[in-house]
Order: C-alpha cells, then sequence, then structure tokens
C-alpha cells in the first residue's frame, strides 16, 4: 500500500471517473459511511454501492427520509468493478463478508479514511487516512467539492447527517466541523434543528416499548471504573444505543431469531481514544465463536452467526476483550 495526500487523492478518482467503480464500506453501515459512499458515488459515472451485510437503521432512515433508494445497495460483490472505493474503513477485516473478495482482488483499491491508519501488505491499495477530519463525511464532502462533482440539497444534507451522526452531535469535533457543517447546511436550505428532525428515527410504539422493556431488564455492573449495561432485546442496536444516551460507557445487546443470533456494541464516544477500545477489532475477532461476520466502528458494531448456543462464550469473551484487554 502507499500513502497518498489529498492532491493525489483527487488525481486518483479524477482519473477513474469513468470506469466501472465499486464503493463499500465496514461491516453494519453507519450514517457516516453510507452518506460518504452515496455522496462519492457522484463522481463516478458508473457506480455501484456494495454493503459487506447490512445497513444500520438510522442510515437506512436517514437515506430513506432524504429520497435515496436504500434498497440499491447491493449485497453481492460485483466482479466486473475495475476500481474498488473502501470508505470510513482502513482494513480488509472489518469488511464482514467481502474482506476475502477484497484482499483477493487484483483491481486497484482506494481507501477514504479517518481513523488510525493500519498497514496493508497488499498493492495496488493507495490510502487516504487523515485523522484531523472527525468524518469520512467530511473529506467526501471536500473531495465533492474540489473535483466539482455537483452537491444537491439532499446530498448535502445526507453529508451533514453524516458529520453530525460521527461526531456524537459535535462532542468529537473541530473548528473546521462547524465550518463544513454551515456551509453543508446553507446548500441544504436547512437549519440545525431541521436536519435533527430528518435525523431522527422515532421506531414504532411496539419497538420503543420493547426497548423501554430491555432496558429495564438489562444488567448493569461497574467493570474496570466503566458502567456496563447488558441484556437481550427485540433490536439489539436500538437498546445499545438508549444504554448509551443514558449514561452507560460501553452497552451489548443480543437478539434472537430462529435463524440468527446478533450482537451489538456500543461504547461512549472518546473512550475508545482514551482506553484503546475497538468495538469493531473485537466483534469481527469474536463473530466465529457463533458462526457469523462482525465489524463496524470504534465506538458502534455488531456481529452476527447461526449459533445461538455460543452465547454465553461470545459475552464471556466480549468482557475479556473489552475490560481484560491484556488478560
Amino acid at each position: 500500500m502507499r500513502t497518498i495526500d489529498f492532491s493525489e487523492l483527487k488525481r486518483i478518482i479524477e482519473s477513474h471517473r469513468g470506469v466501472r467503480t465499486l464503493i463499500t464500506f465496514h461491516s453494519i453501515g453507519d450514517t457516516d459511511s453510507v452518506a460518504s459512499a452515496f455522496a462519492l458515488s457522484s463522481c463516478f459515472s458508473n457506480a455501484v454501492i456494495v454493503s459487506p451485510d447490512f445497513i444500520t437503521s438510522n442510515s437506512k432512515h436517514v437515506l430513506d427520509k432524504l429520497g435515496f433508494q436504500s434498497g440499491s445497495i447491493r449485497a453481492v460483490f460485483d466482479d466486473s468493478a475495475e476500481f474498488i472505493v473502501m470508505v470510513d474503513v482502513n482494513n480488509f477485516e472489518d469488511c464482514g463478508a467481502l474482506k476475502n473478495k477484497l484482499a483477493e482482488t487484483r483491481r486497484e483499491i482506494l481507501i477514504i479514511d479517518h481513523h488510525a491508519a493500519q498497514s496493508i501488505e497488499k498493492e495496488p491499495v493507495s490510502v487516504f487516512n487523515d485523522e484531523s477530519y472527525n468524518s469520512t463525511s467530511s473529506i467526501v464532502f471536500d473531495i465533492v467539492k474540489a473535483l466539482g462533482c455537483g452537491m444537491d440539497g439532499k446530498t448535502a444534507e445526507l453529508l451533514a447527517a453524516g458529520i453530525v451522526s460521527d461526531s456524537a452531535e459535535f462532542r468529537n469535533s473541530t473548528p473546521y466541523t462547524f465550518v463544513q457543517i454551515g456551509e453543508l447546511l446553507r446548500l441544504a436550505g436547512k437549519d440545525y434543528q431541521g436536519l435533527l428532525m430528518d435525523m431522527r428515527h422515532l421506531a414504532s410504539a411496539d419497538n420503543r416499548i420493547d426497548s423501554i422493556k430491555s432496558l429495564f431488564s438489562s444488567g448493569v455492573v461497574i467493570k474496570n471504573g466503566l458502567v456496563f449495561v447488558f441484556g437481550e432485546g427485540f433490536r439489539a442496536n436500538i437498546s445499545a444505543d438508549d444504554a448509551i444516551k443514558v449514561g452507560a460507557d460501553v452497552a451489548l445487546f443480543r437478539s434472537i431469531s430462529t435463524s440468527e443470533i446478533s450482537f451489538s456494541a456500543r461504547l461512549r464516544p472518546l473512550l475508545d481514544k482514551e482506553r484503546g477500545i475497538h468495538l469493531g477489532k473485537v466483534m469481527a475477532a469474536l463473530a466465529p465463536i457463533i458462526n457469523g461476520h462482525g465489524g463496524g466502528h470504534p465506538c458502534a458494531a455488531g456481529a452476527y452467526g447461526s449459533n445461538a448456543n455460543a452465547s454465553k462464550e461470545f459475552v464471556n469473551g466480549f468482557i475479556n476483550a473489552v475490560f481484560n484487554p491484556k488478560a
């Protein structure tokens, strides 16, 4: 792999604008990764967006609310693609079911991310990784502007949603974050409250009841000075999100269907940096226990698989990885 600067990043995209391009992101794509993929696709004349598995309910809500077609996201690797772009992820392991395809392909790969850089022993791979950005949507906004790809109102609002969600509603921001948000809101013709209303994903009354019950029946303990909330919910990701909102430092919830068990993990923003925890790596490493796949962000990740009988082993592995990393 080779590390590139912004000028080279622009040059690479410009030189591939007319070729068949596959754009993907990390497992269980969140709003930042999905917004980045859709906005960046406007810079290519023949692009397809592929998810390693599925996207979060929040990201799906934002896409549908703004008039993007979440159903257009494919679930199968496009072997006809001549160029591959990975956004909001800087390794193959966090790409779930696509990781082997990405590792084996001979097509040129471009990585655009804002997390701590990782080394990939593969060519041809070019990596733009800038931690001064608080989200990949922030990087993509600069790319779209620099290349003149076009920025309509709904794309501007989508990128704003990506920035807001990945900055934990500005708790992890820089002065440049607010400069970009101001410009995006102007382009979108929205005020900040209007953006938040469009991002708001209010589940049905039945689902909210299930989430509330999940929280009330969940376990709560303190481990290594962190409040850990764990339990089971009909929608594990919503329960985990809610746990963090009410004060948890770490949350892990599971849901079980007739054919699958899934886990959703959350971490209070900035604890990933303070404690050196990357939930995406943790869930990816534990996923084989339940015969499945996993991955995600440092503060939000998930895993799913077919072996519900291994639930206890998975939970114990999670506790050891997060609270006793050297054990």
